[in-house]
């Protein structure tokens, strides 16, 4: 009775532990729809954007996460739809979590200037473990390392492998034609995600706040592209865990370079190039923490296709935002 009770007690700090932050990429307007939900149909046309990220590859059991999604604006509801979904992967496949989510947008033209977007976002998330993938204390030799063969009685949580989630979250955004600004707040319901009953691990408020500013540094010509700076900053708070981005993009031409620095963390350089309606993008992360020595670095790769609406949209409908797209 000890050891099963000792053994949920580890399983349930562990998953409140794992529960402390979503993922977190390091492309943060090459995955629009994970930052806000109001950035739902922003590019007018339709949209396809696939991420990657690698982080801490130098680790065993180490984090991979894959994201897919497409969003439009859609003039027969009057505002944007996207859908995403992501999978990340977490210890060699023993823990994964998978999402799918749908989003809206609407438009309100405030004046000439200025418009705000607002975003709704309905999720549905699995978080499954597999159970034969797990290495317990006893498993372990000092001197033959490990040995399966467990002694531990785990059967009554065999049986529970999956944790299913219904959430929702919400956003808006305010931009012009210089500035833009937005904020997020995602698992407004904060779900169970534990995966041991009757345990109650709820799934803490994600709360994001994003603003950023074009620049144009260098005039272009006809023949010869200008130059853009775009200074950003996003803070992310979700439980105990605060997060912090500052950093600013440079664009001429076809090119886009980003330096940022999550501050304690990690300095962000990101290259991309966008050519005609094609994006692409990698970045890494350089690991400054205390985790660098053992963890170095983490990958980032970003793809997009961007098209033209065949739809004739009035512009007090619906306005492009200018922001960066990586």
């Amino acid at each position: 009775m000890l050891r099963k009770l000792s053994f949920a007690l580890l399983l349930l700090f562990t998953a409140s532990l794992s529960g402390a932050q979503d993922v977190a990429f390091s492309q943060f307007y090459a995955n629009p729809l994970y930052l806000n939900p109001a950035f739902a149909g922003s590019g007018v046309g339709p949209r396809i954007i696939l991420n990657y990220r690698n982080q801490w590859p130098s680790l065993p059991g180490n984090f991979v996460t894959y994201a897919a999604s497409y969003d439009q604006y859609f003039s027969a509801i009057s505002g944007g739809f996207g859908i995403q979904v992501l999978s990340d992967q977490i210890g060699d496949n023993n823990f994964q979590h998978n999402q799918v989510a749908i989003m809206y947008s609407n438009n309100l033209t405030i004046n000439r200037n200025l418009v705000l977007k607002t975003g709704f976002q309905y999720m549905f998330a699995q978080r499954s473990l597999n159970w034969n993938g797990l290495v317990f204390p006893d498993e372990i030799d000092a001197r033959l390392g490990i040995q399966p063969g467990t002694t531990q009685e785990i059967l009554p949580f065999q049986n529970v492998t999956n944790a299913n989630m219904h959430d929702f979250s919400a956003g808006a955004i305010l931009f012009s034609d210089q500035f833009y600004g937005g904020f997020a707040v995602h698992h407004l319901t904060q779900p169970n995600q534990s995966l041991i009953p009757p345990g109650v691990v709820p799934w803490n408020l994600r709360t994001t706040l994003h603003a950023g500013a074009n620049f144009e540094v260098v005039r272009g010509s006809r023949n010869v592209p200008g130059t853009t700076l775009s200074p950003n900053i996003i803070a992310i708070f979700q439980g105990p865990a605060t997060q912090v981005n500052i950093g600013s993009y440079i664009t001429r031409g076809p090119i886009v370079g980003g330096l940022w620095y999550r501050l304690g963390d990690a300095f962000i350089v990101s290259l991309g190039l966008q050519q005609g309606v094609f994006r692409m993008g990698y970045s890494y992360d350089i690991t400054t923490s205390r985790l660098r020595a053992a963890a170095l670095g983490s990958h980032e790769i970003s793809f997009a296709l961007q098209l033209e609406s065949k739809e004739r949209i009035p512009r007090r409908k619906m306005v492009k935002i200018k922001c960066p797209t990586f």
